[in-house]
């Protein structure tokens, strides 16, 4: 494989288990952020707006100070911070899909995003073609959700651009999971947090475009 450096089959299962280790944090204390977020802040949440802005903030500074704290004794902390954070922040959308279509929509988003992020784990882990010349366009894609989402709040689009907006979001992040995995299976230079971070927001986008899929779907 071009561009890429391969481990030794003991660092590259030391690393992978780190990574492993932060990856598996992360989606316990986002569970636990989202049961809190729905459970007792929802109400809060909801008559004060300003809030989710709050956490946003507070998410986005974790994020850019990440390089500072990484190596730190507070990694595990704040890493499980930001990640706790970001699950409060569905559960006024999980309140929403709930009252208008009830939970078990919720509970086949779940199961459809974990079947679509281990395929794509594994197809990332075990292709021996080189995947790295997807960044390009993946984060191009990315730039041009953003700014597509951007223009949505101000000029709401139809069920059907929903649908494929939606669509191409899960197909988006799909392709990230592949991207990211042969990233933590070939290169050594990343940090295990770095790499938890990233498998981390493509599991969380998945199952929030999976959900909005499924409920563009339902309102047809």
């Amino acid at each position: 494989m071009q561009n890429t450096q391969t481990y030794s089959d003991g660092l590259s299962s030391t690393f992978f288990g780190q990574v492993m280790a932060f990856f598996g944090l992360a989606m316990l204390s986002s569970a636990v952020g989202t049961y809190v977020g729905f459970e007792y802040a929802l109400s809060y949440i909801m008559q004060h707006p300003w809030l989710m802005f709050a956490i946003f903030g507070a998410e986005l500074i974790l994020i850019f100070t990440s390089n500072a704290w990484k190596n730190s004794d507070l990694a595990k902390p704040l890493f499980a911070l930001f990640t706790f954070l970001s699950g409060m922040t569905l559960a006024p959308l999980l309140a929403q899909v709930a009252i208008q279509m009830g939970g078990a929509i919720i509970y086949k988003a779940l199961g459809a995003t974990a079947m679509t992020f281990i395929a794509a784990a594994l197809i990332g882990f075990r292709t021996e073609k080189n995947l790295m010349g997807m960044r390009g366009f993946l984060f191009a894609s990315l730039i041009g959700m953003l700014i597509v989402g951007i223009i949505g709040i101000f000029i709401p689009w139809s069920n059907t651009f929903e649908m494929l907006f939606s669509g191409f979001g899960v197909i988006l992040f799909a392709g990230y999971t592949m991207y990211d995995f042969q990233r933590i299976k070939y290169q050594s230079g990343m940090h295990p947090i770095d790499a938890a971070l990233q498998l981390y927001l493509d599991i969380f986008n998945l199952f929030t475009f999976i959900l909005r899929l499924m409920m563009s779907g339902r309102n047809r």
